[in-house]
């Protein structure tokens, strides 16, 4: 079975998630917006204080961070992060997996948005999600069980 475990997060793991965000997300945003690390930093600090992140662990090592908005008709993936050393190897897959399984269970949707730039989204068009707006910089993607 798995070895991945997600933890709540503590003041602590604020350095961990910014520099989780710098490494995976530079060259996109750097693309879309530019990268500025003052907006990147504040952002995140705030959304850091005001959203559920959970910290993502594989074999009791941190990896990652995910962070999912309750709404009234689906879950909102609002981040979510791996370690470039620990892509590729089917663990975003087996998050995103249990995120599905738990909105199959309740009858709700699973909503995320990701930049137009961010290979991901064939990770998500893969497990099922589908391209329902966007803009010029993002794609809004629900899934649904069918």
């Amino acid at each position: 079975m798995s070895s991945l475990q997600t933890r709540k997060t503590t003041a602590s793991d604020f350095d961990f998630i910014y520099n989780l965000h710098r490494q995976t997300f530079y060259s996109y945003v750097e693309q879309t917006w530019g990268w500025k690390e003052e907006i990147q930093l504040n952002g995140m600090r705030e959304d850091f204080d005001s959203l559920l992140f959970e910290i993502v662990c594989h074999e009791g090592i941190d990896i990652g961070v995910i962070s999912v908005i309750e709404q009234q008709d689906a879950l909102f993936l609002n981040y979510i992060a791996i370690l470039p050393l620990h892509q590729s190897k089917g663990l975003g897959t087996q998050i995103l997996n249990k995120l599905l399984e738990q909105a199959a269970v309740r009858g709700i949707l699973v909503k995320l948005d990701v930049m137009r730039v961010n290979p991901a989204k064939a990770l998500y068009e893969r497990l099922g999600f589908k391209v329902v707006d966007g803009d010029e910089n993002r794609f809004l993607m629900e899934w649904r069980n069918r």
